[in-house]
């Protein structure tokens, strides 16, 4: 569980670090960090990021910078400061079975809020997907479509069994 809740801190701190940079525009490619994403190969991630939309609660989607890279296989941006969805990483080690998720448009969020962002792990589906939403970000428009997209692709399933999260495909 130590690992996850690194993993889980490497998203949420490698996002942020993204939203801190001076100077760019959503026309540049954005640099983002490659993080532990076991399940971001798995037949539902390469379903999600295949139905993600070119605009995200109005914000556009913005090109990786090293998109080739295989880490970053899960991941896509909007906006500047940008929004970012990463599929298929470690289940997050505050996700237990009385955690207080919230459901939006029927997908179970548990959120996790770092220096002003908020992180939004989907903790529903086979594969969890973390979507991180900068403090200037003030709509909650991002949060509703990317649960609109991931209830219209990944099937919802149990978070827990036996008391215990269920784990993931890839994990």
């Amino acid at each position: 569980m130590a690992v996850a809740g690194v993993a889980v801190l490497g998203v949420i701190v490698g996002a942020r670090i993204v939203s801190n940079r001076p100077d760019s525009s959503v026309d540049d490619p954005l640099p983002l960090a490659g993080v532990e994403a076991p399940g971001a190969a798995t037949p539902a991630c390469t379903a999600l990021m295949a139905a993600l939309p070119a605009e995200l609660g109005g914000l556009p989607r913005r090109q990786l910078e090293h998109a080739d890279d295989p880490s970053l296989s899960g991941a896509a941006a909007w906006g500047e400061p940008p929004v970012v969805l990463r599929c298929g990483i470690p289940t997050p080690a505050e996700l237990t079975c009385t955690a207080a998720v919230q459901e939006v448009d029927g997908v179970a969020w548990l959120p996790l809020s770092t220096g002003g962002d908020t992180t939004y792990f989907a903790v529903d589906r086979s594969v969890r997907i973390a979507l991180t939403v900068p403090q200037e970000v003030t709509s909650t428009g991002p949060w509703q479509e990317a649960s609109t997209v991931i209830a219209a692709t990944l099937p919802e399933r149990d978070i827990c069994r036996g008391g215990v999260p269920l784990p993931t495909d890839g994990e």
